[in-house]
């Protein structure tokens, strides 16, 4: 099971998260989350807001 702790403003200038869970030595990188940041934008059930701004 993953668990997440986020810090900031989701409107500010920085999001930052911690993630508990994820085997070590897994690499995610900038692109990967960027992808799926992108895929999750196109999803069933996205208001019309999403299609336009930016994560």
């Amino acid at each position: 099971m993953l668990r997440y702790l986020t810090a900031g403003e989701s409107h500010g200038q920085a999001l930052v998260a911690t993630i508990e869970g994820i085997p070590a030595h897994v690499r995610v990188g900038v692109p990967e989350i960027a992808e799926n940041l992108r895929r999750r934008r196109l999803g069933v059930g996205r208001g019309a807001r999403m299609k336009f701004e930016a994560d």
